[in-house]
């Protein structure tokens, strides 16, 4: 209801204003000395009709805001004051249609409703501006200041009888009571102009960032209206009280720049935050425009043409119809002016994003995702540059900049977090220019922008997170590959090597051991020496070479008597200088493959014939096997495919190698040698 009386009162000034005009321009030139320096044509027109709609923008936007208000009613009260005038002037100046008394009424009216009153208001609000309230609660007595003012002038003027006012010398027939009434009153509100710039330079000092941007606009608008009067005052004591071009005008200069400088400060500053109001009231105005225009143009074209050949209704509705095509392709056009008009360089940041939400839907690759983030949140909000930063699990985080950007900057810059309800997936920073904060329309437009960007970085880790998942199955599955191909080949090593090495030292004695026992035979029937030691020496000799050829092999005291006896044997047969240290129970036992992988790993590095030492021991549910010393000689890789094969690792540096292997988990039964055996059958790689 507030903001349809504000708009009515707008339009009804703007009638008043154009009323105004017309009548002026009968009774006078519009460019005449009393036309623009007593009457203020067209500075006050002008500035009555900025104030009367910068009031409804600001009460269509909170309904109960005092400088909304104070802005409508001045607006009114000076078109109402101005259009009176100009009919005064007409009818006892310049003989214009109606009565003498009609033309005193209205010069009562607009001396009633005319300077003092408007310049009264206009200290209340600057006394208020910009947020509704005073500087602080004792400043409240100080708008008793033109508050008084305005009833003396008030008193003053409604203490005549308006049928024997007269425009220009009413003066004479207020009497010495009423102008000093209006002396004093005028000099009360002049000083609660003075006082209101003083209020504002308060809050101007007080104030900081972005308030500080939009309080110097309405300080420079208080600060010239003041400077008006002082002219004012002084033009008219030197040439005796006549209103001049040098004595009115800048008084109505500043009048005029008053909503000017509101309306920078809305547009600019984004104060009362009507940026959006400003844009649908221009695109409605637009639009209404276009369409009233293009009506009455293609209505009379159309006329004219057809001279009466058709009806009126058909004619209007072809009208109505190339009118409504018309409109449609300057759609846009005109909603780009709009918001240029009250969006500024920023141009709709509601448009910025929704093209950056068209961006997203287009799943751009994640190196043109985060240039695409920063220049979208730049552009929301006319940064002068952005930065935009994505968290990588695990490794470094990623950047990308627009516009400019640089480390150490002295531009304020802000930042908003790019996160999901479970963890932060990166942030986005802007740089302002110098002298500009983040209002809070912005940052409402950057977490916008971050609220979007989340999905896109989500989606975009988890795309990182499965692709690193898929290379490392990738190297594992190489890995394994290779290793198979190691342990085969191996395997094939090995067992060519056992065939070669029995054939070569064990079988030819035992395919001549029946020959050689068959001979024997035959010596003892026939009474000879049978040569047994040379046969129980070669009996021995294949015996050693074919226990020799096997040690290598998964021996029978593993399997009998667990992993500490068998490196215990192990280390007590090799030609090396090693040594055993266990921390272990000798009769402590593990899973076979547990116990099959220490032994062969211990093999292996006995087999190198360096003095190294091999220390056994339990912890925490691992077994933990440390060979110290030269290990230049032990096959690595095999050792490791080897622990791997049982879920252990293996880590080596220049003089330590360290097996870990969990033993967690069921013991295994105990095999049997048959079993033992059978697992035992692979070679040492």
């Amino acid at each position: 209801m507030l903001p349809r009386i504000a708009w009515s009162l707008a339009v009804l000034t703007l009638l008043l204003v154009a009323g105004d005009v017309v009548v002026a321009a009968q009774a006078v030139s519009l460019t005449s000395e009393t036309a623009v320096a007593v009457h203020g044509f067209p500075f006050v027109d002008g500035a009555c009709l900025g104030s009367a709609f910068m009031g409804a923008l600001i009460v269509s936007r909170y309904p109960r805001h005092p400088i909304g208000w104070l802005l409508s009613v001045i607006g009114v009260c000076t078109s109402i004051s101005l259009l009176t005038e100009a009919y005064a002037y007409w009818v006892l100046e310049s003989d214009g249609p109606g009565s003498h008394d009609a033309g005193s009424v209205c010069a009562w009216v607009s001396q009633l409703l005319g300077g003092q009153i408007v310049v009264g208001l206009i200290a209340l609000m600057f006394l208020l501006a910009p947020d509704g309230h005073f500087v602080s609660r004792r400043w409240r007595y100080v708008a008793l200041v033109p508050a008084t003012g305005m009833l003396l002038c008030l008193a003053a003027i409604l203490t005549v009888d308006p049928r024997e006012f007269d425009l220009l010398s009413s003066e004479s027939r207020y009497g010495p009571a009423r102008v000093a009434l209006l002396s004093i009153g005028f000099s009360m509100i002049s000083l609660g102009v003075v006082l209101a710039v003083v209020s504002m330079l308060r809050r101007l000092r007080a104030s900081s960032r972005e308030e500080r941007q939009q309080l110097r606009l309405i300080a420079l608008a208080a600060g010239l209206a003041a400077a008006g009067l002082v002219v004012l005052f002084v033009g008219q004591a030197i040439n005796g009280g006549d209103q001049t071009w040098g004595s009115s005008v800048p008084l109505f200069v500043a009048f005029f720049l008053m909503p000017i400088l509101f309306a920078v400060s809305v547009l600019r500053y984004r104060l009362y935050d009507l940026d959006v109001i400003i844009n649908r009231t221009l695109l409605v105005a637009a639009g209404t425009a276009f369409a009233a225009v293009g009506y009455i143009t293609l209505v009379v074209v159309a006329g004219q043409v057809v001279e009466g050949r058709t009806s009126g209704f058909w004619l209007s509705l072809l009208a109505t119809a190339l009118v409504a095509l018309a409109f449609q392709p300057l759609r846009r056009v005109v909603v780009r002016l709009a918001d240029r008009a009250a969006y500024g360089d920023r141009a709709h940041p509601y448009a910025a994003l929704a093209d950056f939400s068209h961006r997203l839907a287009e799943a751009p690759d994640p190196d043109d995702l985060l240039p695409a983030v920063a220049e979208a949140a730049a552009r929301a909000v006319s940064g002068r540059g952005a930065e935009a930063t994505l968290d990588i699990p695990g490794g470094a985080p990623v950047s990308a900049t627009w516009g400019w950007w640089a480390a150490g900057h002295e531009e304020a810059y802000h930042v908003v977090m790019v996160r999901t309800e479970e963890r932060e997936l990166g942030r986005i920073a802007v740089t302002l220019p110098r002298g500009r904060s983040l209002r809070p329309a912005d940052q409402r437009i950057l977490e916008a922008v971050a609220d979007q960007t989340a999905v896109a970085f989500g989606n975009t880790a988890l795309a990182g997170a499965l692709a690193d998942r898929v290379a490392e199955l990738d190297r594992a599955t190489r890995q394994l590959a290779d290793s198979r191909v190691r342990l085969i080949a191996a395997d094939d090593a090995a067992r060519r090597a056992l065939e070669a090495a029995i054939a070569r030292d064990v079988l030819p004695f035992l395919q001549a051991l029946p020959r050689e026992v068959g001979r024997a035979r035959t010596a003892v029937v026939a009474g000879a020496d049978p040569g047994l030691d040379r046969l129980v020496d070669g009996t021995n000799a294949a015996l050693d070479a074919l226990r020799e050829l096997t040690r290598g092999l998964f021996p029978a005291q593993l399997v009998r008597s667990g992993l500490v006896p068998a490196l215990r044997s192990l280390v007590s047969r090799s030609t090396s200088a090693a040594e055993l240290t266990e921390g272990l129970d000798a009769g402590r036992r593990f899973a076979p493959r547990v116990e099959a992988a220490v032994y062969f790993c211990g093999a292996e590095a006995l087999r190198g014939g360096s003095p190294v030492s091999v220390g056994l021991t339990e912890d925490a549910g691992r077994l933990v096997l440390r060979i110290s010393g030269a290990h230049g000689g032990i096959d690595l890789q095999g050792v490791e495919d080897r622990v791997e094969a049982v879920g252990g690792h293996l880590t080596a540096t220049a003089d330590k190698v360290v097996l870990t292997i969990p033993v967690d988990g069921p013991v295994l039964e105990r095999p049997s040698a048959v079993t033992g055996h059978a697992v035992g059958l692979v070679p040492l790689g």
